[in-house]
C-alpha cells in the first residue's frame, strides 16, 4: 500500500507549467512509494469546489485573462509589472493575492490531505506558503521553477525546497535568503520522450521546425517569408498550436512559398519532430526550450514575451545553445550561418545543448521529494529575511 500522498498543483497559463507537473507526476508514480494527484489551480474553484466564494473563482479567471490580455494588447505594460516586483508596494500586492488564494488551497489540502505539495507555478506556491505559514498546516512544500531565471513572485515563506534549471538560478535564490541546502539545480523537467537524438549529419535539405508555443504566438508568417531568402531550399514544419486562425493563414501562405512547408495544429508528437529537425525556431518558453535541449536541438529564438521569456532567451544565448535574433531582417542570414555546410556552428551548438540538457530532471525531483516527505520535513526555508531587509515584514 502506498503510504504517502503527493499533490502537484500547477496553473494553465500557457502549457509549460502543466507539462512540468505531468512529468513529475509520472516520475513519482514510477517509484511506487506514493499516491500522486495533479490539479490545475485555476480550475479548482470552478470545477471541483463550486460552492467556494464566487469572488475566489472570479479572481482566478481575472488572473488568467489579464495575463493573456496584457501579452496580446499591451506587452510593455506586462514588462513594466514584471520589472517592479522587487519593491515594497508590489510585494504587498503579491502577499494580498497569495492570501486571497488561501481558501482554494485550503480546500485542496482538506480534500487530498497530502504529505507533500509540489507547485510548478508561483500562484499555488504562494497560496500554499501563506496557508502553511499562517495556519500551521503540516505538509512538505516544494516549488519547481519552469524558466531559466528567478522571478521574485516565487519567493515565499514556508517553502521547504526549490528546484531550478541551473546554478545561476541557485545563486539568485540564495540572494533572496534561501539556503543552498534548500535548492536543487535539477533542470526543468521534461517528458522521457525527449532523449538525445543521433545528429551525426545534417539532412540534405535542412529540416527546420518552427513553433510559437501552445498558443501559437510569435511572428510565424513573417518568419516563413524571411526563410525564403535562405541560399538553399529547406524542409520546414510549422506547429501552430491551438491558434486555429493562425493555422489557416499559414496554410494559405505556404502555398505561395518555394520552401517545402508542412503545417500542423497542436501536436502530441513534438519529441519526434524535434529529433528529426536540424534547427528549431521558436519563442523561448521554458518547457519548449528544455525539450529542445534534451534532444540536443539548436535553437533560434524570436519574439520573446516580455519578462520570463526575455530572460530565457538571454540565458540560452549566453550558453551558446541558442541564438537570440532580435531583428526580423536578420533571420535568414543567421539561420543560413548556423546551417552552413562549410562551418561547425550547428555542431558546436549541439554540443552546448548537451552541456545544459535537463536530462533526468524529473527523476531528480521525484527522488528529492520522496526524501523530503519520507523525512517529514516541516521547517520554513524562506526568503523572509530578504523581504525584511527591503522593508517588507
Amino acid at each position: 500500500m502506498k503510504s504517502k500522498r503527493i499533490l502537484i498543483v500547477s496553473a494553465s497559463i500557457g502549457n509549460g507549467h502543466m507539462q512540468a507537473a505531468s512529468t513529475i507526476c509520472e516520475e513519482l508514480k514510477e517509484t511506487d512509494s506514493c499516491c500522486v494527484t495533479t490539479v490545475d489551480f485555476l480550475q479548482v474553484g470552478q470545477f471541483r469546489y463550486p460552492t467556494l466564494n464566487r469572488l475566489q473563482i472570479e479572481l482566478m479567471n481575472l488572473m488568467k485573462s489579464s495575463y493573456y490580455g496584457m501579452l496580446k494588447v499591451a506587452p510593455n505594460l506586462y514588462k513594466g509589472l514584471y520589472k517592479i516586483t522587487e519593491n515594497q508596494q508590489t510585494r504587498k500586492m503579491i502577499d494580498f493575492i497569495n492570501a486571497a488564494n488561501q481558501k482554494i488551497m485550503s480546500s485542496l489540502i482538506a480534500d487530498y490531505r497530502p504529505h507533500g505539495v509540489i507547485c510548478t507555478h508561483p500562484f499555488p506556491l504562494g497560496a500554499a506558503s501563506a496557508l502553511r505559514y499562517k495556519k500551521g498546516r503540516r505538509f512538505a512544500l516544494s516549488g519547481v521553477i519552469t524558466d531559466f531565471a528567478v522571478h521574485p513572485w516565487w519567493i515565499a515563506n514556508g517553502v521547504d525546497h526549490y528546484f531550478v534549471a541551473n546554478e545561476v538560478m541557485s545563486n539568485g535564490l540564495q540572494g533572496y535568503g534561501i539556503h543552498s541546502s534548500k535548492i536543487t539545480s535539477s533542470g526543468i523537467p521534461v517528458s522521457n520522450k525527449f532523449r538525445p537524438a543521433n545528429r551525426r549529419k545534417m539532412n540534405e535539405f535542412p529540416k527546420i521546425l518552427v513553433m510559437g508555443g501552445g498558443l501559437g504566438y510569435g511572428s510565424m508568417e513573417a518568419t516563413l517569408r524571411k526563410l525564403e531568402e535562405l541560399p538553399r531550399s529547406a524542409d520546414i514544419t510549422v506547429v501552430a498550436g491551438t491558434n486555429e486562425k493562425l493555422l489557416q493563414r499559414i496554410e494559405i501562405l505556404a502555398m505561395t512559398l518555394h520552401n517545402e512547408i508542412t503545417v500542423l495544429p497542436f501536436s502530441h508528437h513534438i519529441a519526434s519532430l524535434m529529433k528529426e529537425a536540424d534547427l528549431l525556431i521558436t519563442k523561448p518558453g521554458g518547457l519548449t526550450c528544455s525539450e529542445a535541449l534534451a534532444v540536443n536541438l539548436p535553437m533560434v529564438l524570436l519574439d520573446p514575451l516580455p519578462g520570463q521569456e526575455e530572460e530565457n532567451a538571454k540565458y540560452l544565448h549566453q550558453q551558446g545553445a541558442a541564438l537570440w535574433v532580435q531583428e526580423e531582417k536578420d533571420i535568414a542570414i543567421k539561420v543560413a550561418t548556423i546551417l552552413s555546410e562549410s562551418s561547425n556552428v550547428l555542431k558546436e551548438m549541439q554540443g552546448k545543448c548537451m552541456e545544459v540538457s535537463p536530462q533526468y530532471a524529473g527523476r531528480k525531483i521525484a527522488d528529492k521529494v520522496n526524501d523530503l516527505v519520507g523525512n517529514g520535513v516541516r521547517g520554513h526555508s524562506t526568503g523572509k529575511e530578504y523581504w525584511q531587509k527591503v522593508g517588507v515584514q
